[in-house]
């Protein structure tokens, strides 16, 4: 039979204008105790929460069952019946929080709502197969006496004046947290990215920004980087082709060698050329793997091959209102590494674009 009373011990304050108590309770008893009001324009116009995301229930459900060492901001919720819950004060200034869940049981609607946290809450109390009850305790605040439009501002000032942590340190705390001998297994692309932004022989070292405090002299993010070595591995090639990540490291570092030969001005102003922003990063990436694959296929693999293969092209003005101006996106970015290709010329003098142009007569 389960019990008709929660009772948790808390403390009870007036903050920033809102009637709260708050204290710490087991996840399933909180779920149980707490429904989310979805909006829905048709069937409820009057909810205050955004749409349930099961990936994001089921990842925050997998996040506090299996880490040991986990956190979580409070949750925050909101009793909008006031019957269910009763605070008893105490001399010694703690109070007990009441809650009657039979009550909320036998009732259709919404007592206690999720103002912060359903994501959290959703499988925790164990309705669902396969998801036991999480008895973890963690943190809470109930807030009391609010009307529904107070709540919904609250909901949206929470979610709304959130700061996004920047996803480059986010990648930065990967690389400290995980170690050298599983990140070069595990996430490949943020370790030779690591390596390319940290080693001193590196073209780009000392430019990467890798979060925490910005500064002028870093101007490509380390998320920008790693996404850009995804794209230069997106498709086979010898480089992709190659099982030894140190000697995929030595050939990107080689290519961006020649890329700074190539057009140093990228490198002395970057914020008036495109080779080391958004699309135009992206696009030498997307082109370093056919440079290195061509390179490759002639037994070649030091900055000068690849330098005179870069070369062998037009002359490209990579400056912001140059060449490449407009072009945005990974869309963008493929289009600028089609235009330098179609232009580069292979052993026997004659470029993709001319050798399609002959074809063309022969049509």
């Amino acid at each position: 039979m389960k019990d008709r009373f929660m009772k948790v011990q808390v403390l009870r304050e007036t903050v920033l204008g809102v009637d709260v108590v708050r204290g710490f309770a087991r996840l399933c008893d909180l779920s149980s105790a707490s429904q989310a009001d979805i909006y829905d324009a048709e069937t409820n116009p009057m909810g205050t929460q955004r749409d349930l995301s099961p990936k994001h229930a089921k990842d925050a459900y997998e996040y506090v069952t299996t880490e040991k060492l986990a956190f979580w901001p409070e949750i925050f919720l909101c009793v909008r019946d006031r019957a269910v819950i009763d605070i008893i004060e105490h001399e010694d200034g703690l109070c007990t929080l009441k809650i009657d869940m039979e009550k909320i049981r036998r009732s259709k609607g919404i007592k206690i709502s999720r103002v912060d946290g359903n994501h959290r809450l959703h499988y925790a109390d164990g309705h669902a197969e396969g998801f036991p009850q999480v008895t973890r305790p963690v943190s809470f605040c109930l807030a009391v006496g609010l009307s529904r439009d107070q709540e919904i501002k609250l909901f949206r000032d929470i979610n709304n004046n959130q700061r996004r942590m920047n996803t480059s340190h986010l990648d930065n705390i990967a690389v400290r947290l995980t170690g050298e001998k599983r990140l070069r297994v595990e996430d490949p692309h943020l370790y030779i990215a690591n390596h390319l932004s940290s080693d001193e022989d590196s073209p780009l070292a000392g430019i990467v920004f890798s979060g925490g405090k910005s500064s002028s002299a870093k101007f490509i993010p380390l998320r920008t980087l790693k996404t850009g070595l995804e794209y230069m591995f997106s498709r086979p090639s010898r480089l992709s082709a190659i099982d030894d990540i140190d000697v995929q490291i030595k050939l990107i570092k080689n290519y961006f060698d020649a890329l700074y030969s190539w057009q140093p001005e990228a490198w002395e102003e970057p914020k008036q050329y495109l080779m080391l922003r958004g699309a135009g990063f992206w696009g030498i990436c997307f082109l370093g793997a056919e440079i290195i694959d061509r390179c490759l296929a002639n037994g070649a693999y030091k900055p000068k091959d690849m330098l005179k293969l870069l070369k062998s092209g037009i002359d490209w003005e990579w400056h912001r209102d140059g060449s490449f101006k407009g072009l945005s996106g990974r869309a963008g970015a493929l289009k600028i590494r089609d235009m330098i290709v179609a232009e580069l010329e292979d052993e026997s003098g004659a470029s993709l674009k001319s050798i399609a142009a002959q074809i063309a007569k022969d049509l």
